[in-house]
């Protein structure tokens, strides 16, 4: 063994191969991996089952760390069975109704490791995302641009919310949020009537003390009964040390006490039904109040996917939970890309990829995050894979505002590009515009009028591959001899002898 042997530089791992794609000489490396893959295909063209899980089966074999959300019933299972294939089952981390596991998105992001760690920001754009999912459902996936005011207003409301629970000693929870906001002063007299009290209460000198006394058993009873006015009353109680924790207390008085209550009853209204909106689903019973707003069991540390090369499964399936289901695999993916974005490889001296797995990708998108998630994961070693079936789902669910640029943005930099069977003409056509064109000789056969026949060559652009060619592609199963037949493209790659910049490829559903 050579002590002195140089360690491989960060390049050389990612240099490493996942596998070779069959029936070729070209391989697909770890660096191909973390700069994003897209799997597409018409529902039953075996996009999931041939290239997706030869995909999948590598990287596990690879020890990569996994995040993989569950749109179907039959997820979870499919999964458990690649990571036993891979001897990998003391990594496997179910989180499900079953399992029990709780993961509090509000405590992870104000208590979480690392110097950003408390930011409310973070905690309140957490919820501000599932406000823009509900809007983004109920409109149909169009979204609406004129909403950047109540958007504003309820952040504000959300944010002061946080900060004032962490001033004044509370826990951070929806509950204790709801509790806040439905208790918040709504009139200038409620707050007159308050401050009035609490002055009494508070003067000793030029004061009737039976006035005095009859103020502070009624200030008394008011805080007990307002769990608003108990949180307002700590903070001005309070004996705040630094000039941060002073200026943010000033800043929920005003806010509190002032802002808020001189609010229009109709703007009040509003905003304290949008923020009622979003996190009533984290009251009523079911998986999002159970796992979602309590508790944080450390086996879901998003981190440990990285660091300890965990598999998360997220088995909230949107076929079984609906909405709530898509709610709660959205918020575990958010925090997961978060906290792949604060992974500092150079500082890592054997690191291994992780990757964020989403079948049924349009389910599970957010255009803004998503998009700028994806500029910035190679720098992460994170493998984004997406798996949809065309375009079009895309389209329906970037909203309004140039949908077609937004999602060809996001998809162009998932950089390996796997196109199984297809029907859909907006996805052929965009793939075999990508692909490119190329001269083909053309024969002219003319005949004068004297029957003489006479040939010409000439030479046309033409497309390597026709958008109608993706329509005959196998689609595995026993018919097709469980062959799945794809596209695969990525700049910069060559294939065969020819070199060409795409390969068509067979992958067997039944091998491992």
């Amino acid at each position: 063994m050579d002590l002195f042997k140089k360690a491989k530089s960060h390049e050389e791992i990612l240099d490493q191969v996942l596998y070779k794609a069959p029936g070729t000489d070209t391989t697909i490396t770890w660096a191909d991996g973390v700069e994003g893959i897209l799997f597409s295909g018409a529902t039953g063209s075996g996009k999931s089952s041939g290239p997706g899980k030869h995909t999948a089966l590598s990287m596990l074999k690879a020890g990569f760390g996994f995040c993989v959300l569950c749109a179907k019933p039959d997820e979870r299972s499919r999964w458990e069975s690649y990571v036993k294939a891979c001897g990998r089952e003391d990594d496997l981390v179910i989180f499900n109704k079953k399992s029990g596991l709780q993961f509090n998105f509000l405590h992870y992001d104000l208590e979480r490791e690392g110097e950003g760690a408390g930011d409310i920001f973070n905690a309140n754009n957490a919820l501000m995302n599932i406000s823009q999912l509900n809007r983004q459902i109920l409109s149909g996936g169009g979204g609406k641009n004129e909403e950047d005011f109540w958007d504003n207003a309820l952040r504000r409301l959300i944010g002061n919310t946080i900060s004032a629970l962490i001033l004044a000693g509370e826990k951070v929870s929806i509950d204790n949020m709801r509790r806040m906001v439905a208790y918040s002063f709504k009139e200038k007299e409620d707050v007159k009537f308050y401050s009035d009290l609490l002055r009494i209460a508070s003067t000793r000198k030029n004061i009737d003390p039976s006035k005095r006394e009859e103020a502070i058993e009624e200030l008394e009873e008011l805080i007990a009964s307002n769990y608003f006015i108990q949180v307002i009353y700590k903070i001005q109680s309070a004996d705040f040390t630094s000039e941060e924790q002073t200026y943010d207390a000033n800043l929920v008085e005003d806010y509190r006490l002032t802002d808020f209550a001189e609010l229009s009853e109709i703007t009040r209204s509003n905003v304290t039904e949008s923020f009622m909106g979003i996190i009533q689903p984290f009251l009523t019973r079911g998986i999002l109040r159970s796992q979602f707003a309590s508790g944080l069991d450390p086996e879901l540390l998003p981190e440990k996917i990285i660091s300890e090369r965990k598999i998360v499964i997220v088995d909230f399936p949107i076929k079984e939970f609906g909405f709530a289901g898509m709610i709660a695999s959205i918020i575990y993916k958010s925090i997961f890309q978060g906290a792949a974005e604060r992974r500092k490889v150079v500082e890592e001296t054997t690191p291994v990829p992780a990757c964020l797995w989403i079948d049924e990708y349009q389910n599970f998108c957010n255009p803004q995050t998503d998009s700028l998630f994806q500029t910035t994961a190679r720098s992460s070693w994170i493998s984004t894979v997406y798996i949809t079936q065309n375009m079009n789902n895309l389209y329906f669910i970037m909203g309004n505002n140039q949908p077609q640029a937004r999602a060809k943005s996001l998809v162009g930099n998932l950089n390996l590009k796997f196109f199984a069977s297809n029907a859909d003409f907006e996805t052929n056509q965009w793939a075999s515009e990508m692909i490119g064109q190329h001269f083909v000789d053309l024969d002219t056969l003319t005949i004068n009028k004297d029957m003489d026949l006479s040939k010409t060559k000439n030479q046309r652009l033409m497309p390597k591959i026709t958008p109608d060619h993706f329509t005959t592609f196998k689609t595995g199963r026993k018919a097709n001899n469980y062959k799945v037949e794809t596209v695969i493209f990525k700049a910069g790659k060559t294939w065969g002898r020819e070199k060409a910049n795409y390969a068509i490829v067979e992958f067997n559903q039944r091998k491992d």
